[in-house]
């Protein structure tokens, strides 16, 4: 089973495929009044569809500007992602196009004497304008196709209306191809992807305005009811070390190790749990430490409600925590296997054994590397703490790595003294936020004292970070006196997708000063070694059935499709350029 993991390790993950396409979304209309900009190409179109006759520029300014007040009226409609802004910023897409295929006609009937080579010109570059903006007004509808074809419909009418005068008329024929053949093609292209291509039932076109609806205007809905359409579960896992002070019931500290992944993007199904886990314990006065599990894509739990429901389950468990305490710690000990580093750390009735590729990058470790591996006191974190732009996913010889790293920690054991001292302090990063790659949760700190000997878990809540940052914080924990310290990232996506392009977050470190990051963690550092207490600890595992997830069936076959309708929108495009070149050569 687990040679057969490493074989599919070779290709390119589908999470990786898919978050190639954050570049696309950059280029969608932002926030900003388009009016100006659209009625200034408007505007430009006008003078190059009248320059052979300035006194019929009337004909053309009335009907193009009539658009922007059909705008106006259509996005008074409540549909999907529609509003007039939107609208304008696709007419302003409209009028470049149509602008550049009536530059091109002038200049080749100028210079090179050949008006039907500029009206085919022209006549192609509407037909892909009137492609592009059926396609994007039905995005926005979510599929809507009657909203869709009355827009498109009355947009046509409105170009077509100017060029029925005489002195247009020569421009009818290849304005009249253009707005039929890319009205006529956009529908092809958007029913063929709906029918061949849907995404375990789901219509593509649905899919995307729901995602885009998320990352355009912050609403989950439309992405939440269609989510609830898959049927796939899984098996959830929640580890929990529980501290209190001796002799005291009340819980102080809940150091928490889940192994759902804490995605998509945003605060969009999983990616929000954290929060929502800090938020019930926080509001019961008991401080949190959410590190990362073994998990990958495969584990994003889609529910809302499924994620409140963990969440008060878990604060429930460990407020009720009645298990057995113990005061037993024993040395960090680290282990090494090619690439892979790994501190192990027993706690009471458990073994924390942390897991690092640093400094070469690493991504999701997959439960799969486990299999065959039986200690039931073990716990796996995944630090993911080195971010590198060339390693998309955990690769053979990684995996490899970990998974002999995991085998020699399973037979290692390290005795455990009778006393236990912890420490517990947090921080905020100030001055920056999610765009910046910095979660909610900060900086969080526990410290271990065991004879004399200081150990530090140190949890950033970001979605990986450079190297730098690791070796930073290191050298920094050493020169306080700390003997063995581990830096860790939450993985958090809540940070995914805030800044659009690009791979769509950063990473600790990339926008974030290494020295401000490190500032931050070593004032909650030295607060948590000074604030130390007696503790026991006892061990909270939850299992949560049947949990409905995003799985990697789904996100296979989005990938595959995704890029299966790029490339039959690639093909549209240049369908739709070339039959309305040759039907205007013909009819001209």
């Amino acid at each position: 089973m687990v040679s057969g993991y490493m074989k599919k390790l070779k290709k390119e993950n589908h999470t990786s495929k898919l978050a190639s396409l954050y570049p696309y979304i950059k280029g969608l209309p932002g926030r900003g009044n388009l009016l100006g900009l659209t009625v200034t190409f408007t505007t430009i179109t006008i003078i190059l569809a009248s320059l052979a006759d300035w006194t019929i520029s009337w004909a053309p300014a009335l009907s193009f500007y009539s658009i922007t007040i059909l705008n106006c009226l259509f996005s008074k409609v409540d549909r999907g992602l529609i509003n007039f802004r939107r609208l304008n910023g696709l007419t302003l897409v409209e009028m470049i196009l149509n602008g550049l295929g009536l530059a091109i006609l002038h200049l080749i009937s100028v210079f090179a004497k050949s008006h039907v080579s500029g009206l085919i010109i022209f006549s192609s570059f509407t037909a892909l304008a009137t492609l592009l903006r059926g396609l994007v007004v039905k995005v926005l509808t979510e599929d809507d196709l009657l909203y869709t074809l009355k827009y498109s419909s009355v947009v046509s009418g409105l170009l077509i209306l100017p060029f029925l005068t005489p002195s247009l008329n020569n421009l009818l024929i290849p304005m009249l191809v253009g707005q039929i053949t890319g009205n006529l093609l956009h529908i092809f292209y958007s029913s063929i992807i709906n029918h061949f291509s849907r995404i375990h039932g789901l219509k593509p076109i649905k899919l995307l305005s729901a995602m885009l609806a998320i990352f355009l205007d912050g609403k989950k809905e439309s992405l939440e009811n269609l989510a609830e359409k898959l049927n796939t579960r899984s098996d959830i896992t929640v580890e929990c070390l529980v501290f209190r002070e001796v002799e005291r019931r009340n819980i102080e500290i809940a150091f928490i190790i889940p192994d759902f992944h804490p995605g998509p993007f945003r605060d969009f199904g999983s990616s929000i749990l954290p929060y929502l886990i800090d938020e019930k314990l926080s509001s019961k006065g008991i401080k949190t430490v959410i590190a990362r599990g073994l998990s990958d894509h495969s584990k994003n739990i889609i529910s809302r409600r499924d994620c409140e429901f963990i969440a008060e389950e878990i604060s429930n468990k460990i407020i009720n925590c009645n298990s057995n305490y113990s005061r037993r710690i024993g040395l960090a000990k680290i282990l090494k296997y090619g690439s892979a580093t790994a501190s192990l750390i027993p706690i009471g009735d458990a073994s924390l054994v942390l897991l690092t590729l640093h400094p070469k990058g690493m991504e999701d470790i997959p439960p799969q590397v486990m299999d065959g591996i039986k200690r039931d006191d073990i716990i796996v974190i995944d630090t993911h703490n080195s971010f590198s732009e060339d390693v998309k996913e955990l690769d053979g010889n990684g995996f490899k790595d970990i998974r002999n790293l995991l085998t020699m920690a399973s037979e290692t054991i390290v005795e455990k003294s009778s006393q236990i001292q912890v420490g517990y302090s947090e921080s905020m990063i100030e001055g920056y936020g999610l765009e910046d790659g910095i979660g909610p949760l900060g900086v969080r700190v526990l410290t271990f004292r065991n004879d004399n000997h200081f150990t530090a878990i140190i949890v950033l809540d970001s979605n990986n970070a450079v190297p730098e940052i690791r070796e930073r914080i290191l050298e920094d924990a050493s020169d306080l006196g700390v003997d063995h310290c581990e830096v860790l990232t939450t993985d958090t996506h809540i940070v995914n997708g805030i800044k659009l392009g690009g791979r769509g977050y950063h990473p600790l470190g990339e926008v974030i000063p290494i020295e401000v990051v490190s500032s931050s963690v070593t004032q909650a550092l030295k607060r948590a070694m000074s604030n130390l207490k007696e503790m026991e600890v006892s061990r909270v595992s939850t299992v949560f059935r049947n949990v409905k997830v995003m799985s990697n069936d789904f996100l296979a076959e989005a990938a595959e499709k995704t890029f299966k309708s790029l490339r039959l929108f690639y093909i549209t495009i240049l369908l739709t350029l070339t039959a309305s070149g040759l039907i205007t050569l013909f009819l001209v």
